[in-house]
C-alpha cells in the first residue's frame, strides 16, 4: 500500500509531458525564446507553427490539430513565446467530447486549411486583425554594379527613406562611363570619339512582391538629373591630325528596373536584374557646326547587395 501511495504521488507531481508545438519556420534566435516559453507549458492542444519577421515585427501563424487557426503580430520573440503558449495551454478552448458513451456520435471531419497566403506569395507587409504597435522599421541601403549597351559601366547606391506596405520611396546616386567610337563625321573628312563620364542623383518609388518568404520581385522608376562631362578626340582622313576638346552639360536623365532578388536572414538580401536608362543629350561642336548627338539610351545588367539598417 505504501509502494502504491508513493507512485500515486510521483505521478500527479511529475513534471508535464512537453508541448506537442511543431515550430515549422521561425527565425533562429525567435525559435529559441519561444521553445523557452514551451519549456515548462502543458500541452492541451498541439499547434503547427510559422513565425515570419516582418518590418521589425514578428507575424504568428499556427493550426491546431482540428484545422483551427490563430494569427497575431507581436513586437517580439518575447510576446511571441507568451502568446503561443497561452495558445496550447488550452486558451479558453475546449476540445468537443461525446454527449453519450453508450450510442457513438459521428463528428464532421474539418477540412484541411491551405497554408496562408503570407507563406506564399504576399507583399512586404502583413496585416493582422490587432491594432500593429507603434515601431521603426529599419530601411534598406542597395550597393552594386551594372554594365551595359553603349560601353557602359558604373555603380549605383539605393537608400529606402519611406516604406509604405510593399511601396518605398527611395533616393539613387549613380556614377557611370560610356562611349561612342568611331562616329563618322556627317563631312566624310575624319572619326570621332567620344567618352562621358555621368554623375546623377534621381528620387524614385518601387513595389516589392514577395514570393515563397526568402525570394522577391522589385520593379521600380525614378526621375532625376545628371551631369555629363565629356571628352572628344577628332582624327582627320586627310592627313591623320588629332584634336582633342572636352564640355560638360547637365540634363534629367530616367530610369526603370526589374530586380529579382534572395533574402539571407532578416537583413541582408541580394538584388540582380535590367535596368534601362533614358536621357537625351545634343552636344554642338562650334569649329565644325555640328551636333553630336549621345545614344539616348542604355540597357544595363545590374547585381548588388541590400543591407537592412
Amino acid at each position: 500500500m505504501l509502494v502504491v501511495l508513493i507512485a500515486s504521488a510521483a505521478a500527479a507531481f511529475a513534471d508535464p509531458a512537453p508541448c506537442a508545438v511543431t515550430i515549422v519556420r521561425a527565425p533562429d534566435d525567435v525559435r529559441a525564446t519561444v521553445e523557452s516559453w514551451l519549456a515548462n507549458e502543458r500541452c492541451e492542444i498541439p499547434l503547427t507553427v510559422r513565425i515570419i519577421a516582418t518590418e521589425g515585427e514578428l507575424y504568428i501563424y499556427a493550426q491546431d490539430e482540428r484545422g483551427r487557426i490563430h494569427e497575431r503580430t507581436v513586437p517580439d520573440a518575447q510576446s511571441a513565446g507568451v502568446l503561443i503558449a497561452s495558445w496550447t495551454a488550452d486558451d479558453g478552448i475546449t476540445i468537443p467530447t461525446p454527449e453519450s458513451v453508450t450510442a457513438p456520435v459521428t463528428k464532421p471531419v474539418a477540412p484541411v486549411v491551405a497554408p496562408s497566403p503570407h507563406d506564399v506569395l504576399a507583399p512586404v507587409a502583413l496585416h493582422d486583425r490587432a491594432p500593429r504597435p507603434a515601431s521603426s522599421p529599419g530601411h534598406w541601403l542597395t550597393f552594386g554594379g551594372a554594365v551595359g549597351s553603349a560601353n557602359s559601366v558604373g555603380v549605383r547606391a539605393e537608400l529606402e527613406v519611406l516604406r509604405r506596405g510593399a511601396f518605398s520611396a527611395d533616393m539613387l546616386v549613380k556614377w557611370g562611363s560610356s562611349s561612342m567610337d568611331a562616329l563618322s563625321d556627317p563631312q566624310s573628312s575624319g572619326y570621332y570619339f567620344a567618352r562621358f563620364r555621368d554623375a546623377s542623383a534621381l528620387a524614385g518609388a518601387h513595389y516589392t512582391w514577395k514570393v515563397r518568404d526568402v525570394w522577391h520581385i522589385r520593379a521600380g522608376v525614378a526621375a532625376g538629373l545628371v551631369e555629363s562631362q565629356l571628352s572628344l578626340q577628332y582624327m582627320s582622313f586627310q592627313d591623320g591630325s588629332t584634336a582633342n576638346a572636352s564640355g560638360s552639360m547637365i540634363s534629367a536623365v530616367a530610369e526603370g528596373s526589374l530586380l529579382f532578388g534572395r533574402s539571407f536572414g532578416d537583413a541582408w538580401e541580394f538584388d540582380v536584374g535590367p535596368i534601362a536608362t533614358l536621357s537625351k543629350q545634343g552636344w554642338y561642336m562650334v569649329n565644325q557646326q555640328e551636333t553630336l548627338v549621345r545614344a539616348p539610351g542604355a540597357v544595363l545588367a545590374f547585381a548588388g547587395i541590400r543591407r537592412a539598417l
